[in-house]
Order: structure tokens, then C-alpha cells, then sequence
């Protein structure tokens, strides 16, 4: 009965063993499959409407982390979590100080550092509204410009990033006879 007795408490203490193992393993499973589902969610809002992109990126850059770099685990929190606060964020605390220059400057720098970071650009967000909208005139562009992306804009501000990138848009000829405006269209 001894040897009995000493394989049961051997078989239980490996049956502990095994069980201690297992834990991290099924707290690992449930995180994965967080993150499975906010993945999903993110499928399912980029296939429904292109406004869900700009839903996308917004959750993604609200605490300072770029989609690029690590999709949301939970897209609907971070929305909410980012409207639901009226206090100042760490992102609008490290503004550019107001000097003279200081919205040119900070517009300037924030293009830029989005374009570094692999970040949805002003030339970007032209192109995406392009590519739902073609053959819109520049006041058309700039007004699904700012219902699309909330980017409010000048008339030579989109003209000079469509001049400057042939590469990417092209433009009708205007009929001065018909009265008919440029348009402009993704290439």
C-alpha cells in the first residue's frame, strides 16, 4: 500500500505541476484573442466605409502610437477612451510653443513627422478622397477634405500639392466656352 500511497502523491504533485503550466498559457490565449478580435473589427470597419479608416487612424494616433507600428487591441475602447477625455492629452501638452510663425511651424512639423513615422499625409488624404471622388474641382476636393478628414484648407494649399505631384494626379482641361472648371482625378 506504500508504493500506492507515494505514486498517488507523485501523481498529483505532477498533475499541479502540469496545471501551474497551463495558466500562463490559457491568460495568453484570452490576450490573443483580444487581439484577434480587435483585428477583426478592424477588417470589418476598412471593408464597410472608407470614413472608418479615418475612425482607424484616429484610434490608433489618439495616445501618440502610429497604426503602422501596432494596430489597437480594442478599437471601440480607444475611441471612446479618446472623445471622453476634456482634459489636455500628453500630445497636446508637447505643442509647439505660440510664437509669430507658430501654426505654420507646427503644421509643418506635424506633416512631416507623419510622413517619417509611415502616417497618413496631407497628399495621402487628397489621394484616398480622389480615389472615392474623381474628377472633382479643388473647392469640391477641399470640402470632402474636411468632411472626410476634418482638414480644413486653402484653395492654394491643394493646388500646390496637386501641381507638385503629376506623379500621383492628374487634371482635366478647362472649356473656358462652357464655362466647365479643372478637375482632378487620381492617376
Amino acid at each position: 500500500m506504500n508504493s500506492l500511497d507515494t505514486f498517488e502523491k507523485r501523481l498529483r504533485a505532477e498533475t499541479a505541476t502540469v496545471e501551474k503550466e497551463i495558466e500562463p498559457h490559457h491568460q495568453q490565449l484570452e490576450t490573443l484573442n483580444e487581439r484577434l478580435e480587435g483585428l477583426k473589427r478592424a477588417a470589418e470597419l476598412i471593408e464597410s466605409e472608407q470614413g472608418a479608416i479615418a475612425e482607424l487612424l484616429q484610434a490608433g494616433t489618439a495616445n501618440g502610437a502610429i497604426v503602422a507600428r501596432g494596430m489597437p487591441t480594442s478599437l471601440t475602447g480607444k475611441v471612446q477612451k479618446a472623445t471622453a477625455s476634456p482634459r489636455p492629452t500628453d500630445a497636446h501638452k508637447r505643442r509647439a510653443p505660440n510664437t509669430k510663425n507658430g501654426s505654420k511651424t507646427r503644421s509643418r512639423s506635424a506633416s512631416r513627422s507623419a510622413s517619417q513615422n509611415g502616417g497618413l499625409t496631407r497628399v495621402d488624404m487628397m489621394a484616398a478622397v480622389l480615389k472615392r471622388h474623381p474628377r472633382r474641382t479643388v473647392r469640391e476636393l477641399i470640402a470632402l477634405l474636411d468632411k472626410e478628414f476634418r482638414w480644413k484648407t486653402t484653395e492654394s494649399a491643394v493646388t500646390g500639392h496637386l501641381y507638385t505631384r503629376r506623379d500621383k494626379f492628374v487634371h482635366t482641361q478647362p472649356d473656358r466656352a462652357t464655362n466647365r472648371p479643372v478637375t482632378w482625378s487620381l492617376k
